[in-house]
């Protein structure tokens, strides 16, 4: 068992693997944020030692500029990237940053100087910073061990044997301090991730369990929760595809399907006579059956805002309010109209209302996929936003 648990710990910073992939784009999605501030940091330091290579008039200022210019590269490359969500593009970009501080080692031990000393020294610092990057680390330190060799083996090429034994000090020195300092880095940032999507899980497993029971309580809807998720993740797939929206963030659109299945939450606060009157709503009625937007709103800020990612809050929020809205300003609760109601609110909108039409209620029939069509159709720029529309008829059957 002690053998698992330490073969556990360099692998997958102590959880188990399955658990652990559970996280993965999660950590490099840190990765990334770190690897802007790593290369920015690298550029100025470089830009420090090469300023002072021209005060002093020494010949070594070309591994500095490498460092400014490649630096400079990773930089640019991880901001007109920074929407990507693909591990491998992550993946790539960290290892490159990596790969850089080992070119500017290698370059370096080949230099003589006066201030070989203090400029490897800074070798030391710079490698140390991205090492917070990787995700596993017994990846990290092969390559941490690797780089170290490469140094030492050009400077072994290249250098006295005094400098040689100097260099073999700093190496040792940066290895030892490296590898307890991203150990214990690595394994807080994986533990801290895993315990927030374990906490995330475990609060919408609640929050989806009181949206079931508002379902149960509202007796003519059956299943509405389940279908209205998969269509809207149908078409947050069909969005995916078009021009206009395929620049949204994957983590928007997965808000969006995981905050779904509240739309009606606040449901749970309308009086049963109401909720499950046999038969149309008189006027009085229906004004506070309306309420329910405002009320699930409300509910959703009471529970989730102090602990959900803001984001993902407010999500939630607009779909609960907005989703009666309707594009020519006639909806409610506030009346918005066109794009001032939110994406997600509206994307809602469309599959709420189709699973109404082919649902069977107390008050009606339920209407053949054709009909329901026909009908969305005909809310074309009134009911919905036409693009949307376009998008979600190539959803239904």
């Amino acid at each position: 068992m002690k053998k698992r648990n330490i073969k556990n710990l360099f692998i997958s910073g102590g959880l188990s693997f399955d658990e652990f992939m559970r996280i993965n784009h999660l950590v490099w999605q840190r990765n990334k944020k770190i690897l802007k501030i790593t290369s920015l940091l690298s550029m100025f330091m470089g830009a420090l030692f090469l300023i002072y290579a021209f005060v002093s008039k020494s010949s070594t200022w070309v591994p500095y500029l490498i460092l400014i210019i490649g630096s400079a590269v990773i930089y640019i490359l991880s901001r007109i990237l920074a929407k990507s969500e693909s591990v491998v593009i992550s993946t790539f970009m960290c290892y490159g940053q990596l790969m850089l501080v080992c070119t500017y080692a290698g370059i370096l031990s080949t230099q003589t100087s006066n201030y070989a000393v203090p400029a490897t020294s800074i070798v030391v610092f710079i490698a140390l910073l991205p090492l917070s990057i990787d995700d596993r680390l017994i990846r990290m330190y092969s390559f941490m061990i690797t780089e170290s060799a490469i140094y030492l083996v050009v400077s072994r090429l290249f250098k006295s044997p005094e400098a040689f034994s100097l260099d073999v000090i700093n190496v040792v020195t940066f290895c030892v301090i490296g590898m307890v300092l991203y150990g214990f880095i690595s394994i807080r940032n994986i533990r801290e991730i895993y315990q927030g999507v374990r906490i995330e899980s475990i609060q919408k497993s609640i929050i989806i369990s009181v949206a079931t029971v508002v379902e149960e309580r509202d007796k003519s809807t059956g299943e509405h929760i389940a279908r209205t998720e998969e269509y809207v993740r149908a078409l947050t797939e069909q969005m995916k595809k078009h021009e206009r929206y395929c620049r949204e963030r994957n983590e928007y659109y997965e808000y969006i399907i995981l905050a779904a299945p509240m739309h009606d939450i606040g449901k749970i606060k309308i009086p049963d006579a109401i909720l499950n009157k046999p038969g149309r709503l008189s006027e009085a009625e229906y004004e506070i059956m309306k309420n329910h937007s405002v009320y699930g709103a409300d509910i959703i800020e009471k529970t989730m805002k102090d602990v959900e990612e803001e984001d993902y809050y407010a999500v939630a929020c607009n779909i609960a309010k907005y989703h009666h809205e309707r594009f020519d300003g006639k909806g409610y609760p506030e009346g918005l109209k066109g794009e001032a109601i939110p994406l997600e609110a509206r994307i809602m909108s469309l599959a709420d209302v189709y699973d109404a039409l082919v649902s069977e209620r107390v008050y009606k029939e339920a209407y053949s996929p054709d009909e329901a069509r026909r009908i969305i159709e005909e809310g074309r720029g009134t009911q919905f936003d036409p693009e949307l529309m376009d998008l979600f008829l190539k959803c239904i059957p």
